[in-house]
């Protein structure tokens, strides 16, 4: 049993407007997710932080079960509401994820998370995620440590190398999300070339 979690419990602040209404080159970015790595997974689910009627064929909407505005708060939920060692977990505003990246995560087996590493940073939010990661992310919750990549670090984890991840993801576009218009923008025009290539 596989679980993919979209956290959409953001602010969007700096964007300006619900993160789940994105749309890049006119298709919605939930769509975009869906039509690439969503027929990897047994079960799909949407994090939220308020309560929302989103109709996407196959998802199940949860709400967030703890009040903080940390990502943290989308994977202990996600966590707590899986039965399963492989959820992976990343955030709405990332359309570029590598399909054969997360198939590669998902291979692995006996950790606590499976995590991209390069340049010194985690990328916490393009991660396969154990049940076993749940304690530790709740007892940095209850330290009032909410950096996920301070859980990781305390935690049984593979890291996916830079030299693996530029096997499935050359440009290194996975990582990429959308904060600002001229995120926005610049997103619209790699979905637009992507496109124009497979022409």
């Amino acid at each position: 049993m596989k679980n993919l979690f979209i956290l959409a419990g953001g602010k969007s602040s700096r964007l300006g407007f619900d993160k789940l209404n994105i749309t890049i080159c006119g298709k919605n970015i939930l769509r975009i997710l869906d039509n690439n790595i969503g027929d990897l997974f047994d079960q799909k689910f949407i994090v939220v932080k308020e309560e929302k009627d989103l109709k996407l064929k196959d998802y199940e909407v949860i709400k967030d079960v703890i009040s903080v505005d940390a990502p943290l708060a989308g994977v202990i939920t996600g966590l707590m509401h899986s039965q399963s060692s492989k959820n992976f977990i990343c955030a709405c505003d990332m359309p570029f994820i590598s399909r054969d990246l997360v198939e590669y995560m998902l291979s692995f087996e006996g950790y606590d998370a499976v995590v991209p590493f390069y340049n010194g940073y985690f990328e916490p939010l393009c991660c396969v995620y154990s049940k076993t990661f749940l304690k530790n992310a709740i007892e940095c919750l209850n330290r009032g440590i909410l950096s996920l990549s301070f859980a990781l670090k305390n935690s049984n984890i593979k890291k996916i190398s830079l030299d693996e991840i530029l096997q499935f993801d050359n440009m290194l576009i996975s990582f990429k999300n959308i904060n600002t218009v001229q995120d926005l923008e610049e997103t619209n025009e790699i979905f637009k070339n992507i496109i124009t290539r497979h022409i």
